[in-house]
């Protein structure tokens, strides 16, 4: 009776072996993605222009707001809430701490248009904080010495959400990065 025997180098070729899945990378430099973890894709958020208006109470002795307001009562870019979203955003190297250059706003739908306070100062006749800015905390992580990953510790709540380079925000018109995030359905 004759035995074949049957190396071990075909049953381990590199053929079989599992690739790691490298991470999408962003197409456009200071715009934030979408990161689909499922189908390892990035989705283009909403690209919308945002108007800073500052409104006055009396003249300014009651206080004023510096409120940005985008079109359109939702965003046309919609995700389902889940924990582990993600965001994916490739600068162009010489960022030291991007969150001081990039924040998330959460925007309030009123009249057909999207808002959020940015900034409130105090009259000298009211002592009352006029509202604050609706920032969304989040982490940063280098992924290469481009690109990074937006995550959050707690997840998104249900709203509207822009993305705004903090450094355009001294000009009356500045991009926003839109999208939406809707209640996850039970069906």
């Amino acid at each position: 009776m004759k035995v074949s025997s049957t190396s071990t180098s075909s049953l381990t070729s590199t053929d079989t072996k599992i690739k790691p899945v490298e991470m999408p990378i962003p197409e456009f430099i200071n715009q934030p993605y979408y990161f689909d973890r499922d189908d390892n894709r990035l989705i283009r958020l909403e690209n919308n222009t945002g108007k800073i208006n500052t409104k006055k109470k009396t003249l300014g002795l009651q206080g004023a707001k510096q409120i940005l307001s985008a079109d359109g009562g939702t965003s046309k870019v919609r995700f389902v809430s889940k924990n582990n979203i993600t965001f994916l955003i490739k600068t162009n190297g010489d960022v030291n701490d991007l969150t001081t250059y990039v924040k998330l706003y959460h925007l309030t739908p009123a009249n057909d248009k999207r808002e959020v306070v940015v900034n409130s100062k105090e009259g000298i006749i009211n002592n009352k904080d006029g509202g604050k800015s609706t920032t969304v905390n989040f982490s940063v992580k280098m992924i290469s010495p481009e690109n990074y990953m937006i995550s959050f510790a707690e997840p998104l709540e249900a709203g509207e959400y822009a993305f705004v380079w903090v450094k355009n925000m001294d000009s009356q018109e500045v991009t926003l990065y839109a999208f939406g995030i809707d209640w996850r359905r039970s069906d």
